[in-house]
């Protein structure tokens, strides 16, 4: 007499090609975490600008004009060519601080400063415009300066990253921590071409902040 065995095997779901999937959170952050920290280091940087534009001076703006929109009168008052080189000036400076306290085994910690920094500035300007001008300066920054503004950000961020795991690197090989993976003269090559992509957005983010000024700066009117 024969047995039979009879298995009960679970019924294989077949995965729809339109089932809903859940991002991988690790992987996202094992990959983007460093650019997190630096969005959300410019992010802190904006609320404390924010924060301390009703305390500052004319004085104090005046002096920060150079490396941010703080004085307007003088700005309207330049023409297109004076509006790029101020905007990609200030924007240059930050980005080379970067890349050159990336090159730094003791630079991560100014390197953080100043897209801190930056970001301060950022939220000062704004602040300050909606304080001193109301909606008008809001719209203002909303319309010219925002546009160029988020795309050096965006530029500012991503290389920053970069040159926080090169300057890391730099700490470990000093302290005998890591090994040499890549020769020094590839690596640096690799670094210096990111500056270089990171530059080619900041000089399109000028570029945009001048062509704002030019078409709608003359449409506001500050005191």
């Amino acid at each position: 007499m024969k047995g039979f065995v009879f298995t009960f095997r679970k019924p294989v779901r077949s995965r729809s090609p339109h089932s809903l999937r859940l991002p991988d959170f690790r992987s996202i952050i094992r990959r983007y975490g460093t650019v997190m920290l630096f969005v959300l280091l410019l992010l802190c940087g904006m609320i404390g600008g924010a924060v301390c534009a009703g305390a500052a001076d004319k004085s104090l703006l005046q002096s920060l004009d150079f490396l941010f929109t703080t004085n307007l009168s003088e700005r309207l008052a330049k023409g297109a060519l004076g509006v790029f080189c101020a905007c990609f000036a200030s924007d240059f400076l930050f980005l080379t601080a970067v890349y050159l306290l990336g090159m730094a085994p003791w630079g991560l910690p100014f390197c953080v400063f100043t897209v801190l920094f930056k970001g301060f500035g950022t939220g000062l300007t704004a602040a300050s415009l909606f304080l001193n001008n109301g909606i008008g300066g809001m719209g203002f920054y909303v319309l010219v300066l925002l546009p160029g503004t988020f795309l050096f950000c965006v530029a500012l961020s991503m290389f920053a990253a970069h040159a926080f795991h090169f300057s890391k690197n730099q700490f470990l090989l000093a302290i005998g921590r890591e090994s040499v993976s890549q020769p020094a003269l590839k690596r640096l090559r690799l670094y210096s071409s990111r500056y270089l992509s990171a530059l080619i957005m900041t000089f399109c983010a000028a570029l945009l902040d001048t062509v704002l000024w030019t078409l709608f700066a003359g449409a506001f009117h500050f005191t």
